[in-house]
């Protein structure tokens, strides 16, 4: 969670600092570009209408994730943490930046895809990464 975290302030620090709002630099044509937006909606700018309904869903689910993480019966399972910590890590940096701004900086700008962040990328590896767990924990169940 804390590398999720680090990570993904810095690179927000980094954009804030050396690029103006809405500026652009392609790093690779037609593929990806550095594009620095404000959002004031969730991930992928889900919700950017609406910004008080992301004020009461993102703490609650932060709250459940946590809590979820904790209380599993496999916590032990490397692959289930470090999901989990992307997830949280993700969840807890952007919803900091809410916090603080009111506005989450976003960045990574691919063809036909909302701009996202380093948060945003690390809720949705790790959110793949859960449902791969869930998989294959129930091959391995119905095999016992």
């Amino acid at each position: 969670m804390a590398t999720v975290i680090a990570s993904d302030q810095i690179t927000k620090y980094l954009i804030e600092t050396h690029m103006h709002l809405w500026q652009s630099v392609v790093v690779i044509k037609n593929v990806l570009n550095l594009t620095y937006a404000k959002n004031k909606g969730m991930g992928f700018s889900v919700f950017q209408s609406n910004p008080k309904l992301v004020e009461y869903l993102v703490i609650p689910t932060i709250i459940v994730l946590v809590a979820f993480s904790i209380l599993w019966k496999d916590k032990k399972d490397w692959f289930f943490e470090l999901s989990m910590g992307l997830i949280i890590g993700g969840a807890f940096s952007n919803a900091l930046n809410r916090l603080i701004s009111g506005t989450v900086t976003d960045f990574i700008q691919l063809p036909y895809w909302p701009i996202f962040n380093v948060a945003d990328s690390c809720v949705v590896a790790g959110a793949i990464g859960i449902g791969i767990y869930f998989l294959k924990r129930e091959k391995k169940v119905g095999k016992d």
